[in-house]
């Protein structure tokens, strides 16, 4: 099987590793320096405390240059799609995932690729790019790689959604499928939004998850959030999240995630991001959240927003 990683960036790089690392053909379009850097050095992975591994993906900037491909999985950030959109319809394969943090534009994408042969799923690992080139991650016990499926629910491996499953599979991820991927989606942008914010602005993770005071707020914050999505009519997906945030009583939530906080999911799975998109993506998923939220009185979330100008 022929697979194409379009995007070279942290998430782009742990699933060609891992596919490399299953047997699959991986091909990787990536670009300038980035590109330079991959051929010299290939994709050097790490997962959590284990020693790193090197692989050498073929490295292409075009997707004619890539060819014909069986799956393409589009990696780049959210604020990155619109500027892909003709590339990434143009690329030659019979299933294109997306893995993109994107609560809106989901329909445009998939008209641009073709509705037959899209598929929207969600990445289920982190990690961060250090120095040395080495990549970091984790993959997030809370948050399989997740597969939105279509109104038949099909998984079978003759539909686009079994087909991506079984190739994620094939590489060992873990995964879960929901059909309800826009729901899903929003519900996340509006969490990671809150979240890499407020690490954001506090410039360090474990001194966020030291004040009880910010995470409370915090908490109160998604919990914000949560509620004016559903006064929409959007249920929040999935629903450990509406448990923890909605049901629970805000100690609770406040206590769990100041431990998370402290831990991998933290330390690799959010601190990297918040560090990497202040200035790119976070801007443009907090301006698509508040969008979602138009009308909303969710003074809380917003004081977080306004933490990272």
């Amino acid at each position: 099987m022929r697979v194409l990683i379009f995007g070279s960036g942290v998430i782009g790089r742990i699933y060609a590793a891992r596919f490399l690392a299953a047997g699959l053909e991986v091909v990787v379009l990536s670009r300038g320096a980035a590109a330079d850097q991959l051929r010299q050095t290939g994709i050097v992975l790490r997962k959590g405390q284990r020693t790193a591994e090197t692989v050498f993906p073929r490295i292409v900037e075009n997707t004619v240059e890539a060819g014909p491909i069986d799956i393409a999985l589009v990696t780049v950030r959210g604020d990155q799609v619109d500027a892909a959109l003709l590339h990434i319809a143009s690329i030659q394969a019979r299933v294109v995932a997306s893995l993109v943090n994107l609560p809106r534009g989901l329909d445009t994408l998939a008209e641009v690729v073709g509705p037959d042969r899209f598929v929207a799923a969600f990445p289920g690992v982190a990690g961060r790019l250090d120095n040395d080139g080495i990549v970091t991650y984790i993959e997030v016990p809370q948050q399989p790689t997740m597969v939105g499926l279509s109104s038949s629910g099909a998984t079978d491996t003759s539909s686009p959604q079994g087909e991506v499953l079984a190739l994620l599979k094939s590489a060992g991820f873990p995964t879960a499928t929901t059909l309800r991927m826009p729901a899903w989606l929003q519900t996340h942008a509006i969490f990671i939004a809150a979240f890499v914010s407020a690490i954001a602005a506090t410039g360090d993770v474990m001194v966020l998850a030291a004040d009880r005071s910010a995470v409370r707020n915090l908490v109160q914050a998604v919990r914000e959030g949560f509620a004016a999505l559903e006064a929409r009519g959007t249920t929040t997906t999935p629903p450990v999240l509406r448990v923890l945030f909605l049901r629970m009583p805000v100690w609770f939530a406040t206590n769990y995630w100041r431990r998370q906080l402290r831990g991998e999911l933290g330390r690799l799975g959010l601190a990297p991001h918040a560090i990497s998109s202040r200035h790119t993506e976070l801007p443009a998923l907090q301006h698509v959240v508040r969008a979602l939220l138009a009308g909303a009185n969710t003074p809380k979330l917003e004081s977080i927003f306004a933490g990272t100008r």
